[in-house]
């Protein structure tokens, strides 16, 4: 059974969750804008979070995060996570 593909406001809201949740410590995902830095004030994500924060949103979205698309890629806000699976839910469509 295949997943149905998410909205993007749906894999926004997926998304900041699973970055909120992944913070040290974890923070309210609601205050999270796009632009929020990964490493800043609020959010604290480091390189090992971050590996695990993408197989959690793979987990909870059905989207399969294809390797090619993190060649040459930097992750340093929200919206760049965002991106990355909104571009490989559309690839999978």
């Amino acid at each position: 059974m295949q997943h149905a593909h998410p909205t993007s406001p749906h894999l926004t809201s997926v998304v900041k969750k699973v970055v909120a949740a992944a913070s040290e410590p974890p923070v309210d995902p609601r205050g999270l804008t796009d632009d929020e830095p990964l490493n800043g004030e609020r959010l604290h994500i480091n390189s090992l979070s971050l590996i695990s924060l993408l197989v959690q949103i793979e987990e909870e979205t059905g989207v399969a995060l294809s390797d090619e698309l993190f060649v040459g890629r930097s992750f340093a806000t929200v919206a760049d996570i965002t991106a990355i699976v909104e571009q490989s839910s559309e690839a999978a469509a």
